[in-house]
């Protein structure tokens, strides 16, 4: 019995040794440094297969020229508004929302800080102001102080503040892109449901952030020139004008594919850096358009605050003479807070809807 064990052991070692798998060999430093060259060196084909451009090289027109196929200005406007008109419930509903919850943070104007602005026109209205002049001053303090987040006094205001700015954008942009798609959203809809992608979105404004670096160092250095009086002669003030208007328009065409990413981003799955990679392959070749488009959009939001904040400044101040017992009443404050949500829908609808139609577009290079 013993003897044909054996034989039978004996027999499948051989076959035991027949299917054994080698050992795999083990990575070197060296083949893995030549893996990571090999897709490194692929990412930047690719990207210059993408990219027409080259640094210090003239490019030819054929080799960027885009089409950009849109509706007119005031025609792409109107789009814009007559969708968001349709829909003014479930905007206005969202611009109430976030303009509570930033009012009861405290992230509005105080009345007293919009007082003591108010006396310090007053004053210099007292010394040979214009009323219309001290209207104006009081109108570019209230937007300072609500541009710059100075309405907000202490750390965790601005955090607050930041985040309520997020997820406005972010709500903004889900009903978009639901109202696009021929969905009828409500405004719950878009408070639940768009909240996801809030820490991509903050990457992406601190590359914002980052891109606006050459621009505020030009305003400060520009300033600084003129405080110290080295601006009085004409050819420094031409070269200071010309260097800080091309820093700008620098930091500008850096921040047209951070807008596109911030849209982008919202996609599921969509991570922020992938979004900048691709809103930058959108927008080469056309940037200027793109540019002249956005600018015109900023200037509509400029023309609505002027449109609306200017009155509400006069009326506050009639009211408040005629009847001393509301002095308490933070109007202009409420109502310059409530722009900041009502700016941020406009260009959340704006920068949307012009993204899908630039993508819409033909992106093939024409030749000319």
């Amino acid at each position: 019995m013993t003897t044909k064990k054996s034989k039978k052991q004996t027999n499948k070692e051989p076959v035991k040794a027949q299917n054994k798998k080698p050992a795999p060999k083990k990575k070197t430093f060296w083949s893995r440094f030549k893996r990571d060259f090999s897709k490194l060196s692929q990412r930047r084909q690719n990207f210059l297969a993408r990219r027409p451009h080259r640094s210090f090289r003239l490019s030819k027109r054929r080799d960027y020229r885009r089409q950009l196929k849109l509706p007119g200005y005031w025609s792409f406007t109107k789009q814009v508004f007559t969708m968001l008109w349709k829909n003014k419930k479930t905007f206005f509903a969202l611009v109430l929302v976030f303009t509570s919850l930033a009012f009861l943070l405290s992230n509005a104007m105080s009345q007293n800080t919009y007082q003591q602005l108010k006396d310090a026109m007053n004053d210099m209205k007292d010394n040979g102001f214009n009323g219309f002049f001290t209207t104006i001053g009081i109108f570019s303090g209230v937007v300072i102080n609500y541009t710059t987040g100075s309405s907000a006094t202490s750390p965790s205001q601005q955090a607050a503040n930041v985040l309520i700015g997020l997820f406005a954008w972010l709500s903004a942009v889900w009903l978009v892109r639901a109202i696009s798609a021929g969905q009828k959203p409500k405004m719950r809809d878009g408070l639940y449901s768009s909240g996801s992608p809030v820490i991509a979105l903050m990457m992406l404004i601190l590359v914002l952030l980052i891109q606006l670096i050459p621009a505020a160092a030009a305003v400060i250095i520009y300033g600084a020139l003129s405080a110290s009086g080295m601006l009085s002669q004409t050819i420094i003030l031409m070269l200071a004008a010309g260097a800080s208007i091309l820093v700008i328009t620098l930091s500008a065409f850096w921040i047209l594919s951070t807008l596109f990413a911030m849209i982008i981003v919202t996609l599921p799955g969509m991570y922020p850096f992938r979004a900048l990679r691709l809103a930058g392959d959108i927008v080469t070749g056309r940037r200027v358009r793109i540019l002249f488009r956005l600018s015109w959009g900023f200037v509509i939001i400029a023309l609505m605050w002027v449109v609306v904040l200017m009155p509400t400044i006069m009326i506050d101040g009639a009211l408040k003479s005629a009847l001393p017992v509301i002095d308490w009443m933070p109007i202009v404050s409420v109502v310059g807070l409530m722009l900041v949500y009502i700016t941020i829908v406009i260009i959340a609808a704006y920068v949307y809807t012009f993204y899908r139609k630039v993508v819409e577009s033909d992106s093939k290079p024409t030749k000319s």
